[in-house]
């Protein structure tokens, strides 16, 4: 299978900017498709990192200042 790049960017795009899902006619749909849905991916991982860098961030804190002791 050849993946279109345009479509594929476009796709991307607009899953990452929140975009519903609608592939223009012009474009190849499977392309946009797996775009789409990896830009939807990396949204959902931009938001969750945020939060779960936190975490492991004060674990390491937490043994330094055991070590310290």
């Amino acid at each position: 299978m050849i993946i279109d790049l345009n479509s594929w960017e476009t796709g991307y795009a607009d899953g990452r900017l929140g975009r519903v899902f609608e592939c223009p006619i012009e474009l190849d749909p499977p392309s946009y498709s797996s775009g789409f849905y990896e830009g939807r991916a990396s949204r959902e991982g931009m938001r969750g990192n945020a939060l779960r860098l936190r975490y492991p961030l004060l674990s390491i804190e937490v043994r330094l200042r055991r070590d310290l002791e």
